[in-house]
């Protein structure tokens, strides 16, 4: 289905090549250079030099990839997703909280482990040709997502999922979460793992420690749910009698290495303080808590208590296309509707959530931002369009006036993945037909008598 990084030659043999764009760099200075220039080695996947046009000349290099009206930015980084859902696009709409979970863990009792490679392999592909070089994945059978992960090239931090309280969804024992995790974590450049418990409402609360202990004996981060939904809240409270916040800091989860996703319900000013006093991370998904009729998270006030937070598109059931461009969007509007201002967060505010500071969110050391050292995962964006020009505030352009289908080239760790926005060694119609084959297949399952 894909030949495993079956670059063009041309790549493999060019060891140093440029980047050539407005270079929104995202570096501590949050330099922007009008018409720069990246300078990347292929063979140690890092940048070497940033700059203007001259570098070309200064090092002698000779394939220059997008121009000099081009965007040049780091590679976006969706730090919560679950990407095999690809495959149940459509099968689960208008329900939210429980009710969605239960219609989904009927679907996922159905689930075998090719299905979710092809469903990982179909959202992998969409990502990457979207700009995002990174993603935080969260779901069962992970081997299978490390498999794809390893053929197409791109970042991921994966991590096993563990239900215990429900039956349905394939169940993976929290021994075989952090074998896995233990297994790939730190393997190699491209792939990073997490230990994947599900959520207070689906774990048992001897899961519960028991994750935090593993956790904090082998340094691993707990993926995990928090807080996203009524529902939750209504089962914590009549289960453990607090709230979902509160028993996470109860059995120690705030104290660990973690990342939260959603964090959507702070009920008080002491849970936003408790949250600030930790610096929980925290993975941001507006757009699939607002279609389901959840509350806006009060992202603003807890970066403020010094919650670090990154933007998230959850699984491609909750959000379509895996559209980070789109994502921005949404946690812009969503914040500066909750809070009554135009200027709650800023372009740049959101822009740092999908690369720098998602970077430190998944452990990630010289990711999500362009400089000397830095790895060189980077998007080129066409930006000459009549729907984008004049370019006067680059934060603002990304922000109001791109999307994914702009993204021309992209490259993680020093090779270029897609170019032209054709993706190397990759046979998108096959990858297309082996999905709608599973489909069919669980549709025969899932809906025939």
């Amino acid at each position: 289905m894909v030949k495993c990084l079956c670059y063009l030659i041309i790549y493999w043999c060019v060891l140093l090549f440029g980047v050539r764009g407005i270079i929104v760099t995202m570096d501590e200075f949050l330099r922007v250079l009008w018409d720069g220039v990246v300078i990347v080695d292929s063979d140690s996947g890092v940048i070497v030099d940033v700059g203007d046009e001259s570098l070309i000349r200064d090092y002698g290099v000779e394939v220059v990839y997008g121009d000099s009206k081009s965007i040049v930015m780091p590679g976006l980084i969706n730090t919560h997703t679950h990407s095999p859902m690809s495959i149940f696009r459509g099968f689960v709409s208008g329900i939210s909280g429980f009710d969605w979970l239960k219609r989904v863990w009927s679907l996922e009792a159905h689930l075998k482990p090719r299905h979710v490679y092809v469903g990982a392999l179909l959202s992998i592909i969409s990502m990457i040709k979207s700009g995002t070089t990174t993603f935080a994945d969260h779901y069962f059978y992970a081997e299978e997502i490390a498999r794809a992960v390893m053929e197409t090239g791109v970042r991921a931090v994966l991590a096993k999922t563990v239900i215990d309280l429900y039956e349905g969804p394939p169940k993976h024992s929290l021994k075989d979460s952090l074998s896995f995790a233990e297994k790939f974590f730190n393997s190699n450049g491209s792939l990073s793992t997490m230990i994947g418990i599900h959520s207070l409402y689906s774990c048992s609360i001897e899961t519960l420690r028991e994750a935090v202990s593993v956790s904090m004996d082998a340094g691993i981060p707990i993926h995990m749910h928090l807080s996203e939904s009524r529902d939750e809240v209504k089962f914590v409270k009549e289960s453990y009698g607090v709230t979902p916040i509160r028993l996470a800091d109860d059995l120690g989860i705030l104290k660990a290495k973690h990342l939260l996703a959603h964090v959507s319900y702070v009920m008080d000013e002491y849970e936003l303080n408790l949250l600030g006093k930790f610096k929980v991370k925290i993975a941001y998904a507006p757009f699939t808590k607002m279609r389901g009729g959840q509350v806006i998270a009060p992202i603003l006030d807890l970066m403020i208590r010094g919650a670090s937070v990154s933007l998230a598109t959850d699984g491609p059931l909750s959000c379509g296309d895996l559209d980070m461009f789109r994502e921005m969007k949404f946690m812009l509007a969503a914040q500066n509707l909750k809070y009554g201002s135009a200027s709650a967060l800023k372009p740049i505010d959101v822009i740092k959530a999908s690369t720098v500071n998602a970077a430190m969110n998944l452990g990630f050391q010289n990711l999500g931002f362009i400089g000397r050292g830095a790895k060189a995962d980077i998007v080129v964006l066409k930006a000459w369009k009549v729907k984008v020009i004049p370019i006067k505030d680059v934060y603002y352009t990304i922000l109001y006036c791109l999307n994914g289908g702009d993204v021309d080239t992209v490259i993680i760790n020093g090779k270029p993945i897609m170019v032209n926005g054709v993706i190397g060694g990759v046979d998108e119609e096959n990858i297309i037909n082996e999905a709608m084959n599973v489909v069919g297949e669980l549709e025969d399952l899932t809906i025939k008598p």
